[in-house]
């Protein structure tokens, strides 16, 4: 498994769990957003893009918000690897969040292997 036993914990730690609304996987904060991508810098795991959910009367659900990250023609890997996570980042410090913890975002990434 290339996704990095940090990312995993915190994956368990500050993710908020999608199950309740049908959905594999997690959301996180901002705050826990930016920590997960900064587990992944250094990996060879891809960010292929994210989704931004809000919690709406205690329960999450998926905004018309998402952003995504395709690799260009000669692209070399590691170049790709990293501008992923970069263009994450960006997105989410843009994004508005009011910081009551009711904006979450949740990633697809991708174990590319070198």
């Amino acid at each position: 498994m290339l996704i990095p036993e940090p990312y995993r914990r915190l994956e368990k730690e500050k993710g908020r769990a999608l199950t309740e609304i049908g959905v594999a996987g997690v959301a996180f904060t901002r705050e826990g957003i930016l920590e997960a991508l900064g587990c992944l810098k250094g990996s060879q795991v891809a960010v292929l893009g994210g989704d931004v959910l809000e919690v709406v009367n205690g329960k999450p659900q998926y905004t018309t918000d998402s952003w995504y990250a395709n690799r260009e023609p000669e692209e070399d890997l590691n170049a790709y690897l990293e501008r992923t996570i970069t263009e994450a980042e960006q997105y989410v410090r843009r994004f508005p969040d009011p910081d009551d913890g009711t904006i979450l975002y949740s990633l697809t990434v991708s174990e590319l292997g070198l």
